[in-house]
């Protein structure tokens, strides 16, 4: 079983970015994978200071270190960067992984060990917030993984922690969309992918960590966050819905996310457990859906 794991960045996380590698060149895989690593440059020209994060790992004689650039700025190009990569050199399947996580020694052996007859297999990413930090952040569920059972079925995966059969999207032609450049591209991707009839499923105990910055621990970075979420909703509820599907859709969620911001302030008066920034949140969500089908989802880039 041949396995590439692509790693993107743009090199302004070279700690975390290091970490990162590191986690999957020391993972307890089995003999019969034979792995790879892609790092992913996503910038208009080599940065000196991906190029001296990589040079630390290129040296290894078990695992091959590739260091390939995409100049085409956006995380979808980057991405397909990777799925062409693992296409044209004859890879069995392709992980992702983001530059701020690091993942579980078993990590890649429990996904490969459930790839079988399976198109995709994600799991749970786990966040790691700074010491201290207050329970108005740290109860949020924007910064938490949905919860669900484990070898469940799902429509949709992040990429963050997820294995891709190649061949399958070869087949279908399936791709990431170019044009969702600030988010989003994941999800629809893989909704195109369970309306062709693949099958994606949940390994709960394969897990990443992602470390939590302190710059996105605002009220400012969570509600841009959100409204980008509901912004991107029309494209990405197109992808399998009729033009009035998709506008019916956007209309109820977003009218669901409002009504559910509203009423959900109420638990965080009466117990320790809530924070007001879920209710926040799923207003700008709602907000950002009903800006996304006047706007045809076009938003601006965050940090």
């Amino acid at each position: 079983m041949r396995v590439l794991v692509a790693v993107l960045t743009t090199g302004s996380r070279s700690a975390t970015f290091e970490q990162c590698i590191l986690s999957i060149l020391e993972q307890s895989y089995i003999s019969s994978i034979e792995l790879s690593i892609l790092i992913v440059e996503n910038n208009s020209e080599l940065n000196q200071i991906v190029n001296s994060s990589v040079s630390k790992f290129t040296n290894n004689k078990k695992i091959n270190v590739i260091h390939v650039l995409e100049t085409k700025q956006g995380i979808p190009f980057a991405r397909n960067n990777a799925l062409n990569y693992a296409q044209n050199n004859q890879y069995d399947y392709l992980a992702f992984i983001d530059d701020d996580a690091y993942a579980d020694k078993n990590w890649l052996n429990l996904l490969c060990d459930k790839a079988k007859g399976y198109d995709v297999v994600a799991g749970p990413q786990k966040a790691i917030f700074p010491k201290g930090t207050h329970k108005y952040f740290n109860l949020a569920r924007l910064y938490h993984e949905r919860k669900l059972r484990d070898g469940v079925m799902v429509k949709w995966a992040a990429t963050n922690n997820i294995l891709i059969n190649v061949n399958t999207l070869k087949k279908l032609n399936l791709s990431f969309n170019e044009s969702l450049i600030h988010g989003g591209e994941d999800k629809e991707l893989f909704l195109r992918l369970t309306a062709c009839g693949g099958k994606i499923k949940w390994v709960n105990n394969a897990i990443v960590q992602e470390h939590i910055v302190i710059e996105r621990l605002t009220t400012k970075w969570a509600l841009r966050r959100c409204f980008r979420m509901g912004a991107t909703g029309f494209k990405i509820e197109s992808c399998n819905k009729t033009f009035l599907g998709a506008l019916f859709t956007c209309c109820f969620k977003g009218a669901a996310y409002l009504t559910k911001g509203l009423l959900s302030f109420l638990p965080y008066f009466i117990s320790p457990k809530h924070t007001c920034l879920d209710s926040l949140c799923d207003l700008s969500h709602g907000v950002g859906f009903f800006y996304g089908l006047f706007s045809g989802g076009n938003v601006r880039s965050y940090a």
